[in-house]
């Protein structure tokens, strides 16, 4: 039984109550008129009357107590039925409190029973699922510290290293060694500009600048920036499909496309390719990065774009391990959305949407 229902019988209860003490009091001015009565009659010389006087007084004295009896009676009725019904009603409160004081000792495990339909099993269930989404929102907090932990020892394991074999004369200080330690210097400002940036792509801080922009133009932008680095590794980079004008910041979205395209390129062997093509999907514009590389593993569609996933260990490798988090983080911050999938004919197949605007992009 819901909760309405419940209360509303609570009220009809004492509705019920009400209602009897009002009749007994009813009963009892009528008495009380019904004694008058015979009191009159006695005084007109009625031989009785005395008798019936005492009749009378013992007649009101029983009344009154079967009126204090039921009074009685129906406060303890009520005081029992409601004393039932409230326990059955803050039964469930007091147990959400217990489950939260527990949550906050460290007891992750514990949950709150979710007993019937009504409004009060809602907000159990509602209290479970929160406890759910903290302890996993604990458990991914963990993992990226640790992940973060893990990303900065190397460099910085290298960088000490490196540096007190310079200072002992142990490694001589060439142009050479000094380029590979400010790689990982660069490497570790890199890791801490994209946690910087994820973070306030996540928790929506971005400070956002839409115009109208030309995606085609951009992507071909990004392209000639990874010609040099595709064709050493022998990938051929092409780019297809129609002009299409988005509503986008321009800085989010050359983000978005470059981490997409250092992805694509990074797992993509040599002798295969990278294509964007573009499209529009009604009012969306799409943008894919199809690559011919190993493409992604059953069940990685959504793991792929997790801080820190490392599925296969190579796919991180170059890179900070936040690109895709970063890509997926900016286009939902745009307004748009980002998928990955494989291909049929092998390789992955990233996906971007963002909104058509008025001009070039919806022409007829």
């Amino acid at each position: 039984m819901r909760l309405l229902p419940r209360l509303a019988l609570a009220m009809a209860l004492v509705a019920v109550s009400v209602a009897g003490l009002s009749g007994w009091l009813a009963y009892r001015v009528a008495a009380d008129h019904v004694g008058r009565a015979l009191s009159l009659g006695g005084s007109l010389g009625n031989p009785g009357a005395p008798r019936m006087g005492l009749r009378r007084q013992r007649f009101l004295q029983d009344l009154r107590a079967s009126l204090w009896t039921a009074v009685g009676g129906a406060l303890l009725l009520g005081l029992g039925v409601g004393t039932l019904l409230a326990s059955n009603l803050v039964r469930p409160v007091q147990e959400l409190a217990e489950v939260a004081e527990a949550y906050r000792k460290g007891d992750r495990r514990r949950r709150a029973r979710v007993v019937g339909k009504d409004e009060v099993a809602e907000v159990a269930r509602s209290f479970n699922l929160l406890l759910d989404t903290l302890e996993r929102k604990e458990a991914e907090e963990k993992r990226l510290f640790s992940d973060i932990a893990h990303d900065l020892r190397t460099p910085l394991t290298v960088l000490q290293g490196d540096l007190e074999a310079m200072e002992d004369g142990l490694l001589p200080c060439t142009p050479e060694n000094l380029r590979r330690l400010q790689e990982e210097v660069r490497f570790l400002a890199r890791l801490v500009e994209d946690i910087r940036l994820l973070t306030q792509a996540e928790e929506g801080a971005l400070r956002l600048s839409p115009k109208v922009l030309d995606l085609e133009a951009l992507a071909r932008k990004m392209l000639d920036r990874f010609r040099i680095q595709a064709e050493a590794k022998g990938v051929q980079l092409s780019l297809a499909g129609e002009p299409l004008w988005v509503l986008a910041d321009a800085e989010a979205l050359s983000r978005v496309l470059q981490n997409l395209l250092d992805n694509a390129v990074r797992h993509t062997p040599p002798g295969g390719r990278v294509e964007v093509a573009l499209g529009r999907e009604g009012s969306w514009a799409r943008l894919e990065v199809r690559d011919t590389g190993p493409g992604l593993h059953p069940g990685e569609e959504e793991k792929v774009f997790q801080r820190f996933y490392r599925g296969d260990p190579a796919r991180t490798r170059g890179g900070s391990g936040l690109g895709l988090s970063i890509a997926k983080a900016l286009a939902e911050a745009m307004g748009g959305r980002l998928q990955g999938a494989n291909r049929k004919e092998g390789g992955a197949v990233f996906a971007l949407w963002l909104p058509l605007t008025q001009g070039k992009g919806l022409s007829s």
